[in-house]
């Protein structure tokens, strides 16, 4: 036999080998493959059944019954926002009752801000943490507000560091030089001059136009003097 036949029959002799052990360790272990087997696709479909059916009914069903707490939250009636009213369900209920929507993620949202404008801070702080968005105006907002908050606690280094998330995460002309003056301030605070004078400065430069911008030449001044 040439090599090539002999290399050849080796190759089909091994192939056959890996056949047989594979069918082999099949039998041997049927009962547990098929079981997993069995699991993964209850899984799949479950998860498509979530995905196709389950998901956008809860959703709509969030988006109507959130219609009137949503109306509360503008008027600024917070505690008929939170609560809801006889015939309507409150904030807190639609976060409760409809988990893992987009509808119960905007119901944190306004929850917090609630809480912080009734001066329950704690409160304020959870549901606002619970809050998640890629909208750079509405996460910076969230971020600012817990800030907000753990200053209203006295809480002074831990509002500093979510105002400068405010200003780090997704900057913008409305929304971050609000919270560099804000976090300006709190260094003033804790006598943390030279961290006051690069915000005002960050305020100076970047956003000129801002309205925290109209008088920051005189916060820069300020602060300098007391490096």
């Amino acid at each position: 036999m040439s090599k090539e036949g002999k290399k050849s029959s080796e190759l089909n002799g091994h192939k056959e080998s890996l056949i047989n052990r594979t069918i082999a360790f099949y039998k041997e272990k049927e009962k547990a493959i098929n079981i997993v087997v069995t699991v993964v696709l209850v899984l799949a479909l479950l998860v498509l059944a979530y995905f196709i059916y389950w998901a956008p009914r809860q959703q709509a069903k969030a988006e109507v019954a959130v219609f009137k707490a949503e109306q509360y939250f503008a008027v600024d009636s917070l505690e008929l926002a939170l609560n809801g009213d006889a015939m309507s369900d409150g904030l807190l209920a639609i976060i409760d009752d409809y988990p893992w929507t987009k509808t119960a993620n905007r119901a944190c949202f306004m929850a917090g801000s609630c809480y912080l404008k009734l001066g329950q801070f704690d409160d304020a702080i959870k549901y606002l943490k619970k809050f998640s968005s890629k909208d750079k105006l509405v996460s910076g907002q969230a971020l600012g507000l817990i800030g907000d908050a753990y200053l209203e606690k006295n809480d002074l280094s831990s509002a500093l560091k979510y105002y400068q998330k405010a200003t780090k995460k997704y900057p913008n002309d409305l929304v971050t030089p609000l919270y560099l003056m804000r976090y300006g301030m709190v260094c003033e605070m804790q006598s943390k001059w030279a961290d006051a004078v690069e915000a005002y400065q960050t305020i100076q430069k970047e956003y000129p136009q801002s309205f925290e911008a109209m008088d920051i030449d005189k916060r820069i001044e300020y602060a300098t003097a007391r490096k």
